[in-house]
């Protein structure tokens, strides 16, 4: 059996989870014969099984491909003092999301599942936030300037074999450039009175983070009444918390998902009953201005 160990990346780091989900998606569609797991001997490294080829090669490849129009790129106008202005954001007016929601389905009715896989992570047609756009995903931890899909776009472009496999296989891969902010180090809170995320001074492992937002899908966001609940995050507002399982059985892409849906805060010996011999738990962070980051995860066995 052929197995990759990832080890420049954490399990146990929330950028490290969602950028694993990422891969394992992405693997996925190129075979069924795709698994994943983790190591348990404390480092909680991804590992890849049934997967032949140079994994850095193919991420890279993927992010390259993944130029121009996407299926996932919602994009609206919105009217700023100076004019109007494209917003490539998840925070679209509810009628313009409900457009982008309606044609990622009919992809999906001509066989393309992508679009309505992302619309699916991204939002609903129900929530709104307090300014009445719609509320997306609690996931979504960009704000003011910075625009979520502005940024994943401007990091794909960033992409290279060269970087995948340093981030992947070295780790400490970060370099200029925005962030999604789901690293918990790359928590700038304290500035951010005062100084926009886009400027000097961030860095961004664009590997993991490409890899990550492609984990999206993994986690859809669901209404409950008016409201949004996003799979593996508890609480709301301030008090939110993302929880997930790390496992050493390998496992495909629908059983991860399914997994996902489940809670696995129980006792302890019905997870390892399963294969889960850790759970994660990282707080959602957010600042006066709406900017969101990971808090640095605790590990339970």
């Amino acid at each position: 059996m052929t197995r990759t160990v990832l080890t420049g990346v954490s399990g146990a780091n929330p950028l490290g989870f969602l950028a694993s989900l990422g891969l394992l998606r992405l693997l996925r569609h190129r075979t069924a014969a795709a698994r994943m797991g983790f190591t348990a001997d404390g480092a909680y490294h991804p590992f890849v099984d049934r997967v032949d080829g140079d994994l850095s090669a193919i991420v890279a490849s993927h992010a390259i491909e993944s130029t121009g129009k996407q299926p996932w790129r919602l994009e609206y106008e919105k009217e700023e003092k100076r004019g109007t202005k494209t917003v490539a954001d998840l925070k679209a007016p509810p009628r313009r999301f409900a457009e982008f929601v309606v044609a990622s389905v009919e992809r999906w009715r001509d066989g393309d599942g992508d679009a309505a896989a992302f619309a699916a992570a991204f939002g609903t047609t129900v929530a709104k936030d307090g300014k009445g756009n719609t509320k997306p995903t609690a996931l979504h931890f960009t704000a003011a300037n910075q625009q979520f899909l502005d940024t994943i776009e401007k990091t794909r472009a960033m992409v290279t074999v060269e970087w995948v496999r340093a981030s992947v296989f070295e780790g400490s891969a970060r370099r200029p450039g925005s962030n999604l902010r789901w690293d918990p180090a790359a928590e700038r809170n304290w500035a951010l009175m005062a100084n926009n995320p886009n400027d000097e001074g961030t860095s961004v492992d664009a590997p993991l983070e490409w890899l990550a937002f492609q984990g999206l899908p993994v986690l859809p966001t669901f209404p409950r009444g008016e409201r949004i609940i996003t799979t593996a995050v508890s609480g709301r507002g301030d008090e939110m918390t993302m929880t997930w399982p790390l496992w050493s059985v390998p496992a495909s892409l629908e059983t991860v998902r399914s997994a996902l849906l489940l809670s696995w805060t129980g006792a302890a010996v019905e997870r390892t009953r399963r294969g889960i011999f850790a759970v994660c738990t990282s707080a959602i962070r957010r600042t006066s201005q709406g900017f969101g980051n990971f808090g640095p995860a605790t590990v339970a066995p």
